[in-house]
């Protein structure tokens, strides 16, 4: 059982009052919960109800309650730009894109507001006008973890390069269900029956490798910010960050600094 779902047990049978509805309002407002109405119908109907009934509106009764409505409706804020960004931001993450898998997080409101004629009307035009295959997204997420086996068995037989990064370019939506299902994609083609080791591409790093890639980036003025090298290099990174390594960004830094000019040429 969810939160929002204990939330709307627990007052099941509650009688509401006004004050009561406000209270609650500004409760749901301080743990950042969205509050807008279609969220409000899926998981606390009852607060609705009861702030429709006392205040003539769901509108009223927020603003009521102190908060401007248009921070609730969030949607007004996702111009047709934003949306294409934030969806191939979240692809190349491996986000599930799914309607059903949006609709369940955070991005509800964006979906809603994709899904309006005035931006693109469906959420499969959503994905279109970011440059995504939506029937890629919606078949590998229908899958069973043995479909998802056998289509990597069948890349492997055709020859493909099913490195993670060469997967993340070209189907992204079949590599990030396998993660899903099975941790990482490289359990995954294991589990296929192939030798992931010969497979993958990336570096083996080692601690003076790490340094000297840090410190050559130091030495050729790159801003050495944990957000900038997250974006502009996650596999060093990431690298660093293991605790077999260094175990945060900050210590890698302070050892690539540290390094002799010879170690470090």
């Amino acid at each position: 059982m969810n939160h929002s779902q204990a939330i709307l047990d627990d007052h099941r049978n509650r009688s509401w009052t006004a004050e009561g509805v406000l209270e609650e309002i500004k409760n749901w407002k301080t743990a950042d919960k969205p509050l807008y109405s279609h969220h409000m119908r899926q998981n606390f109907q009852e607060l609705l109800a009861a702030g429709i009934r006392y205040f003539g509106s769901w509108r009223q009764a927020v603003e009521a309650a102190g908060i401007p409505y248009d921070e609730v409706r969030k949607y007004r804020a996702w111009s047709k730009a934003r949306i294409v960004q934030t969806v191939q931001k979240l692809n190349a993450e491996g986000t599930d894109l799914s309607f059903r898998g949006m609709m369940l997080s955070q991005y509800a409101p964006m979906v809603y507001a994709a899904i309006r004629p005035n931006h693109f009307g469906s959420w499969k035009n959503a994905l279109t006008a970011a440059g995504l295959e939506a029937e890629e997204i919606y078949r590998y997420k229908s899958w069973e973890d043995a479909n998802i086996i056998e289509e990597i068995q069948r890349l492997g037989r055709s020859g493909a390069d099913l490195s993670s990064k060469k997967m993340d370019e070209t189907s992204n939506s079949l590599i990030a269900t396998a993660r899903r299902r099975f941790g990482s994609w490289g359990e995954a083609v294991s589990r296929a029956g192939l030798d992931y080791d010969k497979i993958r591409r990336r570096r083996r790093w080692t601690t003076e490798m790490i340094a000297r890639e840090i410190r050559a980036l130091g030495d050729q003025g790159a801003p050495l910010t944990s957000t900038e090298i997250r974006q502009r290099n996650p596999a060093l990174f990431a690298a660093a960050c293991k605790q077999r390594f260094f175990g945060s960004w900050v210590n890698a830094v302070k050892a690539a600094q540290a390094l002799p000019a010879e170690l470090a040429a």
